[in-house]
């Protein structure tokens, strides 16, 4: 029996959209190590991201990975964003400049908030969801606590994909 062309197209469409479905829909990812552990207040990782300038909304999300010895229930964040800005992305708020934030890493009573594996955090922050210039955005993160250093950090990852609403 003869499947007709359309058939065949129609088939081949599905396969495509499929494969593409299962790809990773990361616009930018990329991570920050910090030596021994240890995030200095010196160190300011700082990630650079391209944006097509399209319509899409893309979050801007930072995860913070931690060991289960942190000894502190939050993080405080200075992210200061750099990059164009345009009529087309039409908002009142202005993403440009440094923002504090803060990451709540445990509950009052211990519990970590986040997702654990063995004996490390992992801590999500969406710092952003919106439209984006086109053009390079620079994202750079620096602690925001009296403590010179921070023990028992791993690393930082920033992530930009398109939103799923």
């Amino acid at each position: 029996m003869r499947l007709s062309k359309k058939i065949i197209f129609f088939i081949g469409i599905v396969m495509v959209n499929i494969l593409h479905s299962c790809g990773d829909d990361s616009l930018f990812m990329d991570t920050h190590k910090f030596a021994n552990n240890k995030w200095n207040q010196n160190i300011k990782p700082s990630f650079k991201v391209s944006f097509p300038g399209d319509t899409t909304t893309y979050d801007v999300i930072f995860t913070l990975r931690s060991t289960t010895d942190y000894a502190y229930n939050n993080i405080w964040l200075y992210i200061t964003t750099t990059g164009p800005q345009c009529k087309e992305v039409n908002d009142s708020k202005s993403i440009i400049g440094k923002n504090p934030v803060e990451i709540k890493m445990a509950k009052d009573n211990g519990e970590w908030i986040g997702t654990k594996s063995g004996t490390y955090v992992d801590h999500r922050l969406l710092f952003r969801q919106r439209r984006f210039c086109k053009g390079a955005y620079t994202f750079k993160v620096e602690q925001a606590v009296t403590i010179g250093t921070l023990d028992d950090l791993s690393d930082l990852t920033i992530e930009v994909k398109p939103t799923v609403w």
